[in-house]
């Protein structure tokens, strides 16, 4: 029945032969091309909304340059359709180029706001936290929040219909849509089961009228509370203990994952506690919230004392996250250090528990280098946190891929300043799904590349960058002071704490 439907709409009024040499993508759009190009709108709707019952997605309003480029690769055949394989073989490279602006303009407003839904269940719960133990992120980690879409290689996926998205996964699984940045969802596809699947598609797409689903009405959620690192994901809402403990942990996570929004007063850029402690401060070897909680007070070189955790967690406000420390006692570091006892549950007290931290990598065989690392960030990273290392807001303003450097990054003297630090957890665990992908030398030069641009100053500036170098950032593994194409670092940093503009974050 579907099938016939769809030919019917095809074969409709809406393919009116077009006789002139120059088909506007108007034209293409309303009334299709003589050459035996159908109609988009037969397909896809006048405003380009898409169709939720039949599964064609919408076009309106998504990146010009993410339409074109599904055109490009379903003409060279590299994503599979036989319908549009065949439409977008005869358009030219100017007509994919024309339709793609033309449905980019076309508004649109998202159907049933992903925000509005349930915040648990197995479709929540893949696209707010992910499946890290599988190498399988949040789906808001790389769409944006509540799926509203990053950039112009990341598409929105609020509004889609879920046919659709259901359909694109099973084709990245069945080998039929290649092309993707970094091939990053052929891989995450891999490790999802049909409910996966259908639970995703059903939380943020639109869901056919007469299916009777409901979106979020998926599988139960998981439990949570298990052993910490145990690949399962951070705790559900519904699965946190009664209580005011209860209502601290959720807080603590919250703080976590969207700091600028629940600690604002001491956050100076646009940064997470959970951009460089993923799965939500859970992931092994990436620094896991629950060993650091089982670790601590400890002795720390940085500043010659034992700390507690809570001290520890004051750093991390004025160094990585380039803003001030909360007082010891304040809400936001008892909640914070609430939710790590609760990820921490049942582990024993050990400072050196497998998986914390990032792990140490063996020196490569050739000496760490700028150009080098400039390459692997190009192919790798950039996709991500921008060419100029800037970072990525979603579509809606709210803060994606973090800054590596400028004014709106970690400043000097945050951890990730340090190349070994660095080196490791990009080894371990970027890109993101694709953890371990690099070599161990790949991993050394874009850390070196990284770590040597400018960013905001150390906050213990004595007022001299040699004398800086040498009392905090001294030896081989900072390139604070260094002077790199003829700039000393830190010669030109802005000053720590927030921009002028405030710590949101850079579209």
């Amino acid at each position: 029945m579907q099938a016939l439907l769809a030919a019917l709409l095809i074969l409709g009024p809406w393919v009116a032969p077009v006789t002139t040499a120059a088909e506007s993508a108007a034209t293409l759009v309303t009334r299709g091309s003589s050459r035996g190009i159908p109609a988009c709108a037969s397909c896809h709707g006048a405003t380009g909304s898409g169709n939720a019952e039949l599964g064609y997605p919408r076009l309106a309003g998504l990146p010009a340059p993410y339409i074109e480029a599904q055109l490009e690769a379903l003409a060279a055949g590299r994503r599979q359709n036989a319908l549009m394989n065949a439409v977008a073989v005869k358009l030219s490279a100017k007509q994919r180029r024309e339709l793609a602006q033309y449905f980019a303009a076309l508004p649109f407003e998202p159907v049933s706001p992903v925000p509005a839904r349930a915040q648990s269940g197995a479709g929540a719960e893949l696209a707010l936290h992910g499946r890290w133990s599988q190498n399988v992120p949040a789906c808001t980690r790389c769409h944006g929040e509540a799926g509203v879409g990053v950039g112009e290689r990341f598409p929105p996926l609020a509004g889609q219909p879920s046919r659709y998205i259901e359909s694109q996964l099973l084709a990245w699984q069945q080998g039929t849509r290649h092309g993707e940045p970094l091939g990053l969802m052929q891989g995450i596809a891999s490790h999802l089961s049909a409910s996966d699947v259908h639970a995703v598609a059903a939380y943020f797409g639109v869901p056919p009228s007469a299916s009777g689903d409901a979106p979020g009405g998926d599988a139960p959620p998981r439990a949570g509370g298990a052993a910490a690192g145990d690949g399962e994901p951070p705790p559900g809402e519904r699965a946190l203990p009664d209580g005011e403990f209860g209502k601290a942990v959720l807080l603590g996570r919250r703080i976590f994952e969207d700091p600028a929004t629940y600690a604002k007063d001491y956050v100076g850029n646009a940064l997470a506690c959970s951009n460089c402690h993923l799965d939500a401060g859970r992931r092994a070897d990436s620094a896991p919230l629950w060993a650091a909680f089982v670790a601590y007070p400890a002795y720390r070189a940085k500043t010659h004392r034992v700390e507690s955790l809570e001290e520890r967690m004051q750093g991390c406000f004025k160094y990585s996250m380039n803003g001030k420390s909360p007082p010891l006692g304040d809400p936001v570091l008892v909640s914070l250090s609430t939710y790590a006892s609760w990820l921490a549950r049942g582990e024993r007290v050990d400072p050196n528990l497998p998986g914390r931290g990032y792990p140490r990598l063996p020196k490569p065989a050739l000496a760490a280098d700028f150009q080098r690392g400039a390459r692997v960030y190009g192919e790798k990273c950039a996709l991500c946190h921008g060419a100029g290392g800037e970072g990525q807001a979603d579509h809606g303003g709210h803060a994606a891929f973090p800054a590596l450097w400028g004014a709106r990054s970690f400043n000097w003297g945050a951890g990730m300043g340090s190349i070994t630090l660095a080196a490791g957890f990009i080894k371990a665990n970027m890109p993101y799904s694709e953890g371990g992908s690099l070599s161990d030398q790949e991993a050394w030069d874009v850390a070196t590349f990284v770590d040597s641009h400018e960013r905001p100053q150390d906050p213990r500036f004595t007022g001299s960058v040699a004398e800086t170098r040498a009392k905090y950032h001294d030896g081989p593994d900072w390139m604070y002071g260094v002077e790199v194409g003829g700039h000393v670092l830190g010669s030109d940093s802005v000053p720590p704490g927030p921009t002028p503009t405030g710590p949101g974050p850079t579209h």
